[in-house]
Formats: C-alpha cells, structure tokens, sequence
C-alpha cells in the first residue's frame, strides 16, 4: 500500500511539474527554429559526407550525449572521438533524416524531440528517436547543449 500511494504521488508530482514546464513555454523563436532546422540538416550532411567535424561542430564544449541504455558521452571532444570510431565501423551513410516533431523554448533553451534515421551502404541502420536540449550561445548561435536517444522498447 505504501508503495502504491508512494507511486501515485510520484505520478502526480511528474503530472503537475510538466504542467508548469508548458505552461511557462513560449513559443520558439523564429531564428531559433531556422538555426535549429539547419542544425539537424548539418547532422544530415555529416552523416552522408562521413565528416566528423560537420557533425560535432554543431554541439557545445560541455555537450553530454546519451544513449538508449543510458551510456553517456561528456565534451565534445570525447563526442568527436566516439564519432570517429562509429563513422570508421559504418562509413558515409548513403541516405539520412532527421525529423522533428515538437519542441518547446524556455529562455535560452529550446526542447525538441523526433526521429532520426541514417542508412549505410553496409545494411546497417539508425532509427533513433531522440529528445535533444539545444542552447542558445553567447554570439547568438544555437547548439546542442543535452541529447537523450530514447529507447524504442
């Protein structure tokens, strides 16, 4: 019984917190969302073009990067090593997307969630669903600051 009433007020807790979250949401900048949508179409270009660069450029110094099982990457450098041992096991993919379908801005972060895919000549695939916290930067650019691939099971 404690545990049950325990769990029912978790679930309320969560229920009320992300009721604050949207309601203190505005909508997203225009400039925002422009430098957004070409941030995930330079993922994109870095997947199809194998360029690892490309696709670290687009992250923060301090980004953390989460798998699906919870495994995290801190830093872009780390990142752009990790990147590089995956873009030598896969190659260019030969076809990629990513597609957003929502996000929320909250000062000088934006909250978006969608899908991305990449396809590789070798058979292989990436269908992740992610949950990305893009910031706002001292010059008024926007990079990827927190990126969670949510597991699809």
């Amino acid at each position: 019984m404690r545990s049950e009433t325990t769990g029912k007020l978790a679930v309320m807790f969560l229920v009320l917190y992300c009721s604050t979250c949207l309601a203190q949401s505005k909508t997203i900048d225009p400039g925002a969302r422009r430098q957004i949508d070409a941030g995930n179409q330079q993922w994109v270009d870095a997947m199809k073009q194998g360029n690892i660069a490309l696709l670290t450029d687009g992250y923060t110094e301090d980004a953390v990067d989460c798998s699906p099982e919870g495994d995290c990457i801190r830093g872009r450098s780390a990142l752009e090593e990790h990147t590089k041992e995956e873009m030598a096991k896969l190659g260019k993919a030969d076809s990629a997307s990513v597609v957003s379908i929502g996000s929320v801005q909250q000062g000088r972060y934006v909250y978006e969630w969608g899908q991305a895919k990449a396809h590789f000549p070798n058979g292989k695939s990436i269908v992740d669903r992610y949950l990305t916290v893009w910031q706002r930067q001292p010059d008024g650019t926007w990079k990827v600051f927190r990126n969670l691939v949510i597991p699809s099971k």
